[in-house]
Order: C-alpha cells, then sequence, then structure tokens
C-alpha cells in the first residue's frame, strides 16, 4: 500500500529553495586590503614604540651599521613574504598559493647559522648577551607589537574563506612575528649576530608558534 504524502511535510526541493532563498551575497575579501592593514599595524607599533624607547643613534643619523640593514631587510621579507601568502589564503583558488616565504625564511635561517659556524670556529660566544639588560625589552616589543599586528591580520581573515587554517595560523604569527622584530630592531642597541640569532630568533619562533596554536580556532566558518 502507497502511504499519501503529508501536505505538511515540505518537500527536499521546497527545502533547497529555503536555503537558496536565505543566501546572501559575500564581498571578496582583497589582497590589498590586508597588506595595507598588516602595513598599517606596523606602522602604528612603531608610532607608539618609538616615542618611548628611542632609536638606535646611527638611525637618527642616517648612517645605519651593517647588521641593522641586514636584519631589518631580512625581517621586513620575511614578514612582508608570509603576509602576502597569507592573505593570498583568504580568496581561495588556482595559483593562490604562494610559498616565497620559505626562501624568506631561509634567508633569515642565515642568522643562526652564523652564529654557529662562528662559535664553531673558535670565535668567543659574547656570553653577556644571554643577561642583557635590552632582552626583556627585544622580547617585549617584539611580541607586544607583534601581537596588534597578529590581531587586525586575524580579523581581516575572518572575512575571507581560509580553508587552510592551521597554514594560515602559521604564516599569520610568522609575518606578526617578523614585523613585529623588525619595530623593535630599530632601537635595538646590539650589534651582534649572536644576539640577533638567539633573541630575535626567540621572538619571531614564539609568536609564529602562538600563531599557529590560536589562529586556526579564531577562522572555524
Amino acid at each position: 500500500m502507497l502511504k499519501a504524502n503529508n501536505p505538511m511535510k515540505p518537500s527536499n526541493g521546497a527545502r533547497i529553495d529555503d536555503l537558496v532563498a536565505d543566501l546572501a551575497p559575500v564581498r571578496r575579501v582583497r589582497k590589498r586590503t590586508g597588506l595595507l592593514l598588516v602595513a598599517a599595524a606596523t606602522l602604528l607599533a612603531f608610532a607608539v614604540t618609538a616615542p618611548l624607547f628611542g632609536l638606535r643613534p646611527d638611525l637618527v643619523a642616517l648612517e645605519p651599521a651593517e647588521i641593522v640593514l641586514l636584519r631589518s631587510g631580512t625581517l621586513l621579507l620575511m614578514g612582508a613574504a608570509a603576509a602576502l601568502a597569507v592573505t593570498a589564503s583568504a580568496s581561495p583558488g588556482v595559483g593562490s598559493r604562494r610559498e616565497g616565504w620559505r626562501w624568506a625564511l631561509g634567508a633569515a635561517l642565515l642568522f643562526p647559522v652564523t652564529s654557529l659556524a662562528l662559535t664553531l670556529g673558535g670565535a668567543p660566544f659574547p656570553v653577556a648577551i644571554l643577561t642583557a639588560g635590552s632582552v626583556p625589552y627585544c622580547l617585549g616589543i617584539s611580541l607586544s607589537s607583534a601581537l596588534a599586528i597578529g590581531g587586525v591580520l586575524t580579523l581581516w581573515l575572518r572575512r575571507g574563506a581560509v580553508t587552510e587554517r592551521r597554514r594560515a595560523g602559521w604564516l599569520t604569527g610568522l609575518a606578526a612575528g617578523a614585523l613585529g622584530t623588525f619595530v623593535y630592531n630599530l632601537g635595538c642597541p646590539s650589534d651582534s649576530v649572536h644576539y640577533v640569532a638567539l633573541w630575535y630568533g626567540l621572538a619571531v619562533a614564539s609568536a609564529a608558534f602562538l600563531g599557529r596554536l590560536a589562529v586556526p580556532r579564531m577562522l572555524r566558518w
């Protein structure tokens, strides 16, 4: 015996029609907007910290030391490459995956490699950098700046359609850590490659790790 359809129960077609009717167009996020927000957050972090903690005298005199140019360029390159990759992930599609950050990270690893090579080669390790008075400022300014930059970037990513949340978290932390450490580096009194390898490396790695832990949870649909 055939059962009569319940007239009060909507059909599958009606349900689909109802779902379609509830859909609203979502504005596509623009990568350029995300990059501009990252740049603005970095400038804001600099504008807040520079008057409080000062700049290096050689930068004020427009005669920066070579190590300052090297580490500044490396941090900017790594931060920009990671930011470019993570903003591209907010609008997934063919050819949208950016991997230039890997090369920038490889360039940054030259600092710890150089530090290790110098130590193994017999050069005395500057033990004083382990207890330098600038260390709390290095980590504090770098990570607080990274928190601000990463927070702005995460809020923007929430408007997009990120499918690889773990990768986005890692790249957000890496970008924020590199740019936050760049902000501190403009006032950092140390000219030691060992200092850069140890404390800058710790700041960037910590930010990347925290981004990997926290950001994916905030990007769930």
